[in-house]
């Protein structure tokens, strides 16, 4: 029987390189993104900010409170404080049950990238919060969303994995992909609805997060094809 050792053992130095790659094109499409929109004009942009702002932000007081519970609820899973206890449960369940290191990494890594590249762009562009009336406390610039880019980058590496677990032993892989886009849609929804970001920081956080499912996502994929762990049929 032939061993998968050798192949396995590139997994990590793929997987960096492949982040490293990620990082750089996410970085450089979000300020080309950016510099693009000044040098056209904010305008056309700001007029669909406006009219989704309009469609989604409550525009009572009464209105507010309706959907503001459940509002507050959604968005607390893109949090730093929520994203971190899941990043370290799933980590170690991956860890634990699916005896699978790679996966541990790849949701730790995913999670801290997601944060830190936030971090970076947002200070390089600067863009102020919207001046709607702010619902949850929110601190920072605005461009782009870390709600939208941890929901997308980080939950989206979890559903993937649960996905990959079941394509790999031929089950329907609609489960993790309903569940993953719309807890994605709704986190990013939640965001809006609070008044915290406009409709442009969360499809700015959404391409982030997405190139960097697609650079990484084949790697674990690739990895779990090579391994495939004894685990229960989820």
């Amino acid at each position: 029987m032939l061993s998968h050792e050798p192949q396995s053992s590139r997994f990590l130095p793929s997987y960096l390189r492949r982040s490293l790659y990620a990082s750089i094109i996410m970085i450089a499409v979000l300020l080309l993104v950016a510099y693009s929109v000044k040098w056209i004009g904010t305008a056309p942009f700001l007029y669909w900010d406006e009219r989704i702002q309009d469609a989604i932000f409550p525009d009572t007081a009464a209105a507010r409170y309706q959907l503001l519970t459940i509002a507050i609820f959604i968005t607390s899973f893109g949090s730093f404080r929520m994203s971190l206890i899941i990043a370290l449960g799933a980590a170690t369940l991956c860890w634990v049950s699916l005896r699978s290191k790679a996966y541990s990494f790849a949701i730790l890594s995913s999670f801290t990238a997601m944060w830190v590249l936030n971090t970076l762009i947002k200070e390089i562009l600067q863009r102020e919060r919207p001046s709607l009336q702010h619902l949850v406390e929110a601190g920072g610039y605005s461009f782009p969303s870390g709600h939208a880019m941890i929901s997308m980058g980080f939950f989206g590496m979890i559903f993937a994995i649960w996905a990959i677990e079941r394509k790999i032993r031929g089950r329907s892989l609609f489960l993790p992909c309903v569940l993953g886009a719309l807890l994605i849609l709704l986190i990013g929804l939640s965001r809006v609805y609070l008044g915290v970001h406009f409709p442009t920081d969360i499809v700015g956080g959404y391409i982030a997060g997405i190139i960097w499912l697609v650079f990484t996502v084949p790697v674990i994929y690739w990895r779990a094809r090579m391994k495939l762990p004894s685990t229960p049929h989820w």
